[in-house]
């Protein structure tokens, strides 16, 4: 068996170098402890799963016939006497806390047999929040504040007790069901707390050591720097930002790159992660604190994070359209920061998206802003009122769009009979009429465009225009369940340059969405249509070619089959 020590990957193939993140694999060898009774109390049955410092068992005390859950240290690490120290430390921090939302710990000692350290703790039947984000991608506020509530409650009571967990991410809260709560969290594993003395001779963690998970880790742990318990509520400020948008704010194949960005890049906002993720302004402000890069400008103590936490959720409006959300101050480097030994050699290019083929909205979009430019004008007549909000104007656009277009083909179809295919001196008559079809084509889509305030109804120097729709205008939209009218909004803004990298994401990840919904209403060419419109430099794109090689081969082979029915032809009934 080999074992990753980064990411835990496990496999029974003979490999040296782990799949997911490139680090060394460790061998773990035949587990020799199955069946064992532990210093004549504890009878291990089976193992519960292994992490990178141990392997945890199903155990039973023989005496009382408790089931308990033992953790015990992996036998390559027993060499090392800063490991089993920090495995000691771990049950002498962890057994004297007494918290309804930390683990209980019964008992620790040495396995007689190679002195293997070992801890003997409850055994929860419950979900790693880390497996639940895996299968529900995210949960709601309704679902994740009250966890996060409880789970500052019992990190607090540890930092009252000196304890510092500093390694707090999904995989150490579990949810189980209990005082009926379906998700009552239980924060385990305190395997490289800290206990925090004044003397500094007592202090175990060696200068230079990394200890934690770097997607989670606070710009302090990634210098080694001094650590205190303001580093835990960095840490699950980055959990709580997955929890709520399915996203970590740092990720890169590069686990450096990480630490890197830990110390100097800001996070992505809350309401800017994905289009029709809406947060109340307070919570996206309260999540950008507690991700604060410099210690002194995030919340003092899980007190004050938990009551912030809980505020939060009770304003009634999130940010919308009708009131932006002020820009959260941008976080600058802190202190950390000056470290280079960590910072990846930044590229001298910016990130640019692959060339592509202009849609048409995009080329009338930017041809109707240069006529403008040129000083056309709609005249002195008095403007209609415009529709009160950006849903109303995009079902006046497509109203207006089929009638007018409806009344054009229909004038056209009787002013002549180019439809019917008629030679000789037609083909002028032909020529005009498209062109007037055409013309008035571009004119109907400018006012649909104006309608929908892609474009300003009016040029800049007269007053009283109406504002172009923002990206929290397509957000809400999205919220709605009106993804296809989100699109055109979207992609104005982003013709205009006014989406930020990860708003283009959203908008990538619209289209896949939109996609699916068209084959759910039997639409396939409109679902290829969608999807193919994700660029080469998305990270999206590698999903949206496979939706659309499989919905292309569906359609094909429909097309085949209804090819190959009219062949056959109706089938003859047979005499009897």
């Amino acid at each position: 068996m080999k074992l990753c020590l980064v990411c835990n990957f496990q496999t029974a193939e003979d490999q040296d170098i782990c799949p997911r993140d490139g680090s060394s694999m460790v061998t773990v060898g035949d587990d020799p402890l199955l069946g064992m009774v532990v210093e004549g109390r504890y009878k291990i049955q089976s193992v519960i799963g292994q992490g990178s410092a141990g392997t945890v068992y199903k155990a039973v005390q023989e005496l009382i016939g408790r089931e308990v859950a033992i953790k015990v240290l992996h036998d390559y690490l027993v060499s090392d006497d800063e490991f089993i120290k920090r495995f000691r430390q771990e049950a002498k921090a962890s057994s004297r806390l007494s918290h309804p939302n930390i683990i209980t710990i019964y008992d620790f000692g040495l396995i007689p047999e190679g002195h293997r350290p070992y801890i003997a703790m409850d055994l929860l039947i419950g979900t790693p929040l880390s497996d639940l984000l895996s299968s529900v991608e995210r949960l709601s506020l309704e679902e994740a504040i009250p966890v996060f509530v409880q789970v500052c409650s019992a990190l607090g009571e540890a930092h009252r007790q000196g304890v510092v967990h500093r390694d707090v991410k999904p995989e150490n809260i579990v949810l189980v069901e209990r005082s009926g709560q379906r998700l009552f969290p239980i924060v385990v594993d305190f395997g490289i707390a800290r206990i925090v003395e004044e003397s500094d001779a007592a202090k175990i963690t060696r200068t230079g050591t990394v200890c934690g998970s770097p997607t989670y880790m606070s710009p302090e742990q990634c210098t080694s720097s001094k650590v205190d318990h303001r580093s835990d509520i960095y840490s699950l400020g980055v959990v709580i930002y997955e929890t709520l948008t399915g996203e970590v704010p740092f990720h890169s194949d590069e686990l450096v790159r990480v630490m890197a960005m830990h110390l100097s890049d800001p996070p992505t906002p809350l309401n800017q992660v994905k289009p029709g993720l809406v947060f109340p302004e307070m919570l996206e402000e309260v999540v950008y604190k507690s991700l604060a890069k410099n210690p002194d400008q995030r919340y003092q103590s899980m007190e004050d994070f938990a009551a912030a936490l809980e505020e939060s959720v009770k304003q009634k409006e999130p940010a919308s359209a009708k009131t932006a959300p002020k820009k959260a101050k941008p976080i600058e480097p802190g202190p950390l920061a000056q470290d280079e030994s960590l910072h990846m050699q930044r590229s001298q290019s910016q990130e640019m998206p692959a060339p592509s083929r202009a849609s048409s909205r995009d080329l009338a979009s930017r041809a109707l802003e240069e006529l403008q430019t040129r000083g056309s004008s709609t005249g002195n007549s008095p403007a209609q009122e415009p529709p009160n909000t950006v849903s109303d104007q995009i079902n006046a656009m497509r109203a207006q769009m089929r009638q007018e277009h409806h009344d054009g083909h229909a004038g056209a179809l009787k002013s002549s009979d180019f439809s019917r295919g008629r030679k000789g001196g037609s083909g002028a008559l032909q020529k005009v009429l498209y062109g007037v079809v055409g013309l008035l084509g571009i004119a109907v889509l400018y006012f649909t465009l104006l309608s929908a305030g892609v474009v300003p109804k009016s040029l800049p120097s007269m007053s009283g225009s109406t504002p172009a729709p923002t990206v929290k205008d397509a957000q809400k939209l999205v919220a709605e369940g009106k993804l296809k009218d989100a699109i055109p909004v979207f992609e104005a803004l982003k013709a205009q340059g006014k989406l930020n990298p990860a708003e283009k994401e959203s908008l990538n990840d619209l289209y896949i969405k939109v996609g699916k919904q068209s084959v759910e209403e039997g639409d396939i060419p409109e679902a290829i249509e969608s999807v193919k419109k994700v660029p080469a430099d998305s990270k999206h794109y590698k999903a949206a070619q496979g939706l659309a090689k499989q919905w292309e081969a569906k359609l094909n082979g429909g097309e085949e089959k209804e090819e190959k029915d009219k062949k056959k032809g109706p089938r003859r009934r047979r005499r009897s």
